[in-house]
């Protein structure tokens, strides 16, 4: 019923490199932090959609149900909480039909409740949030690498990939709710023999970011999870792969209410980096020039990726001659901001060494194989 965003991964060492001392294995890892890696990053498929829980079927309940859903999904759409109590906002969560494309019921499979499934119309929605210039975050989004160690029963202890069975449930949950992918560490042989418990839990950023490197992740989140009298504490850091970072607190009556406040400032503060307000009175077009289109199916992926970005109106063939190709397109707001869109997709990278050979309404990227 829920869309997983967790990524399957598989140890990528062989079985020969279990042989190595740590610190050999820690010195090549060192040694691979010189070499370029692209930064992982998911298409999300469901921003336009969201799931409630409600009572009953009845006309009351329905029409609450909806206005949370609609609420639910402007805050995946913005990355921003806040964007809930914008005045064109709350006037929209007042006539939720007028967004509605479907909706129905389902028994949920793991707690028995009634949730009410919706999907609202994306054209309509991004226009409310473009129109009133407020923030929308494109459907790329970085693949976030949780470090996380918790504290139960006087024992510290890493949350990996099929360890804590209750706790990943809940992560997925509210990191879908929020349209941000991500996934946690194998922890298998290669991790511990660079990462422990203690230095997650002291927040060791230089050995994280080494025992990151294996998962090339978009931006990676450090956290300590502890009981405290009356409830649950967390601190989390968020290491994003520009070199920025943000640190906050987040407290809980359970682990649940603990993790909620957590990813919802984690979203917040990735939505803040990567979300954009764009000038919605402005309309312009340029074109893009594109090498390294070696065929059809490379065609098809700069196309569709052109037509996915949020504030793209419409993408036009202008030229094909060999590995590149040329498109015009009519977008909203100002060059600057449709290049940081581009970029940020990892999908297209600008030519600095073309930057001289085109006008300023011309942009020259080459699609990254």
């Amino acid at each position: 019923m829920r869309h997983c965003f967790i990524r399957k991964l598989v140890n990528p060492y062989n079985a020969g490199m279990n042989t190595m001392t740590s610190k050999c294995f820690s010195l090549l890892i060192l040694a691979m932090l010189l070499l370029p890696a692209a930064a992982s990053a998911d298409s999300v498929s469901n921003l336009h959609s969201a799931s409630v829980v409600v009572a009953d079927q009845g006309d009351g309940e329905r029409q609450r149900g909806l206005r949370a859903a609609l609420a639910e999904v402007m805050i995946k759409l913005s990355g921003s909480r806040s964007v809930i109590i914008e005045p064109e906002i709350k006037q929209a969560l007042k006539d939720p039909l007028r967004y509605l494309s479907r909706f129905g019921y389902v028994i949920d499979d793991d707690d028995g409740q009634q949730r009410l499934n919706a999907e609202f119309d994306k054209q309509a929605v991004n226009d409310l949030l473009v129109n009133n210039s407020l923030p929308i975050w494109q459907a790329e989004r970085p693949t976030v690498l949780f470090w996380l160690a918790i504290e139960k029963d006087n024992r510290r202890q890493l949350i990996g990939a099929n360890s804590q069975p209750v706790i990943e449930s809940m992560i997925e949950q509210h990191m879908e709710r929020r349209g941000v992918p991500y996934f946690l560490p194998l922890l298998d042989l290669d991790d511990r023999s660079l990462v422990s418990v203690a230095e997650v839990w002291g927040g060791f950023r230089d050995v994280i970011q080494v025992a990151s490197v294996r998962y090339s992740p978009g931006a990676t989140v450090m956290g300590r999870l502890y009981p405290v009298s009356g409830g649950w504490r967390a601190h989390w850091t968020l290491l994003n792969a520009d070199g920025s970072s943000d640190s906050w607190d987040s407290e809980g009556v359970d682990e649940e209410g603990l993790i909620t406040a957590g990813i919802d400032s984690l979203a917040d503060s990735l939505g803040r980096l990567y979300a954009a307000r764009i000038d919605s009175t402005r309309s312009a077009s340029t074109i893009l020039s594109i090498g390294n289109i070696s065929g059809v199916e490379d065609y098809a992926k700069v196309l569709d990726y052109l037509e996915s970005l949020q504030f793209v109106d419409r993408v036009s063939v202008y030229e094909v001659r060999g590995a590149n190709a040329s498109f015009v397109v009519q977008y909203k707001g100002h060059l600057d901001d449709i290049r940081l869109l581009i970029e940020r997709g990892k999908v297209l990278r600008a030519n600095a060494s073309a930057q001289f050979s085109f006008s300023y309404d011309t942009l020259s990227y080459s699609l990254i194989p």
